[in-house]
This record gives C-alpha cells, structure tokens and sequence, in this order.
C-alpha cells in the first residue's frame, strides 16, 4: 500500500519538527513584539539647536510625548535663569548685586556649588569668574589692538573662585567689585543631565540628546546596541576624526575651532587662562567623555588650559568611566593626539 503524499520520510519529521518548534519559539514571539522606532524633537534653546532622539514602541507614544514636554519646559526655564544676557536671569542679578547678597534658585545655586568644586578640581583653569577678562578681549577684539600688560593685570584682581561667597539658604554675595560671572561653560551641561534625568522619571531609557554638540547618550540606540558619537575634525567640520561607543555617558568637546577673537589679523581662543589673563594658545579641541553632561561641560573647557599632557594625566587619574583626547595642532598643521587610557577603548576601529 503507498503513503499518502502528505506523509513525510521518518528521516525527515524530526528535522521539519525542530524547526517549526524554533519558529514558534522564535519567530511567532518576534511578530507579537512591538517594532522600536525613533522618535525625534527639535527646539532653539541655549543658543543653540538641542535634538533628542528617543527609542520606543508605538505602544510608548503617550509616555514620549509627556517626557518630551517635561524636558522642553525645563530646559527653558534653565536657559533663561542662567544666562548671562537675560536681565530675568540669576546670573545678571549676581552680576549687577553690588556686593550685596542675592537669593538664587536652588538649581543656580546647585550649579554654583559645582562651579566652585570644579574650579578645585582643577587648579582654578576652570572658573566662572573670568568674565570679566571675556570682555576686555571682546573690546580689545572691536578696537582690534591687544589689551596692556596693565589692562590685563587689572582685570585679573575681578578673577577667581575666592570673590563668590556660598552663604547657604541659596544665598549668594559677589565679594569683590568688579566680578561677574558667566555660567556658559556649565550650565548647558547641566541642563542637558536635567533632561536626561526626567526621561528616566517618566520610564524613558534609550534616548540621545545632542545640545549644539554636548552630546549625552543613555541607555542603548534603537537597534538595542551602544551609541556612536563621531568625534569631529578641528580642521575640517565636514570630517570625522574619530568615532566612540558609549551607553549612559557624556561626550563633550571644547576648542577654538568655531569661537574665537580675530585680533590683528589672526585668530585667538575664546577659551581664557585666568591664570594668565590671556586666551589659550595650545589646545585645538578637547574633548572629555564623563558619567555627567554638566562635568563634562566643565572639564573640557578645564582641559583647553591644562594642555595635551597634564590633561590626559588629569583624566586617567579620575579612573575608568572618564576618557579624553586633547587635539593639538603642530607647525606643520597636522595634530598631535592626547588621548587618554580609556578613550582608547571606547574608539570604533573600522
């Protein structure tokens, strides 16, 4: 008697059987998950374009939406209180107090006790009080003729940590005529940490946030795998010097390359060494990879000053989760690299 022909060689049926059972297993569970997608927003804020990108399901719209417009309300009301520009802001009222004590918003406040531990941190080349020499070098820039030995060394006695008194209760005191302060070099950072930490209160995990290039990646990307940050070419913005994989990290880049005082025909660091009173003449770029946007924001300004070398001992001495690389152009215009232990690891090699 033959077999019906939907019968099957006994050789066969285990085979057929073990991949239907994977299918099942495997594929039928695939096509009931829901397909991660990118969602992106884009807004003006800080002076600059903040994109933040975040992974989820259709199923998460609601949550993304409502995170999204936590983080738009809070780094709007960080933008204005702390910006230099704004009379609204904490920072002008500090800056017109006449000495007097002045009472701050907690997260000013927060971000004040900060400044001053970064400044520390490092030996004083990061300090939000240089303001007053960013101004003499913009009039100087204007009249395009170098500040005087004099000048300089007049407007050094406004600079330094020690002039801005911590009173408590976010009371704040201006000790010395003359200081002012700037939160440029923080407070960007800072806010992008706030951002990063209402995205997770709402249940939000896998987002990436770029603020005018201060980048924070958290969690993974929406293929489930690390985030890669391109690190850009001084010399030419069009082009990728380096790529980095990170997860829960900050990638920050500080330079001369896009701001700067053009004084006699030649171009100057907007970055300041308030220890000299004069732009930095080193560091093409740095950039400083840190569990915290805010830190980051402050060390690769901080770096900028400290140099190819003492910046990447300065860096390897803070341990596993800090990485840099110092870029620094040579007379021949090629740069030489001060990349730091970790850094090493974290570059994608193609």
């Amino acid at each position: 008697m033959e077999k019906p022909a939907t019968m099957m060689p006994k050789d066969i049926l285990p085979k057929f059987l073990l991949v239907l059972c994977y299918f099942m297993v495997t594929g039928c569970q695939g096509l009931n998950q829901e397909r991660v997608q990118k969602y992106r927003e884009t807004k003006m804020l800080m002076g600059t374009f903040v994109n933040i990108d975040v992974c989820g399901t259709l199923h998460d719209k609601l949550r993304v939406e409502t995170s999204y417009q936590a983080v738009w309300e809070r780094l709007g009301a960080i933008s204005w209180k702390m910006n230099v520009f704004d009379d609204r802001s904490d920072v002008a009222k500090l800056n017109h107090s006449n000495q007097v004590p002045v009472s701050v918003g907690k997260d000013t406040y927060y971000v004040l006790e900060n400044s001053m531990r970064f400044s520390r941190l490092t030996g004083g080349v990061f300090d939000i009080s240089v303001y007053p020499l960013i101004g003499l070098w913009r009039e100087s820039e204007k009249q395009n003729q170098f500040p005087s030995e004099e000048q300089i060394q007049k407007v050094r006695m406004m600079v330094g940590s020690q002039n801005i008194q911590l009173l408590g209760n976010d009371q704040v005191r201006i000790g010395r005529a003359g200081t002012k302060i700037d939160l440029g070099g923080i407070a960007k950072g800072y806010a992008v940490d706030e951002a990063a930490r209402i995205f997770r209160e709402h249940g939000v995990y896998d987002f990436f946030i770029d603020a005018g290039g201060d980048v924070y990646a958290g969690g993974n990307n929406c293929l489930g795998k690390l985030w890669r940050v391109g690190i850009r070419d001084p010399r030419d913005k069009s082009k990728i010097l380096d790529v980095v994989e990170v997860m829960n990290q900050a990638v920050m880049t500080s330079g001369n390359y896009e701001q700067y005082y053009t004084i006699g025909g030649k171009r100057w660091s907007h970055i300041i060494n308030p220890n000299t009173g004069r732009p930095q003449k080193e560091v093409t770029s740095s950039t400083v990879i840190t569990p915290t946007a805010m830190e980051g924001d402050a060390l690769a300004t901080g770096l900028c000053v400290l140099g190819g070398q003492a910046g990447r001992e300065f860096m390897d001495a803070r341990g596993e989760n800090y990485a840099s690389l110092v870029l620094i152009k040579s007379g021949d215009g090629e740069l030489r690299r001060f990349s730091s232990r970790t850094y090493k690891k974290l570059v994608v090699q193609f």
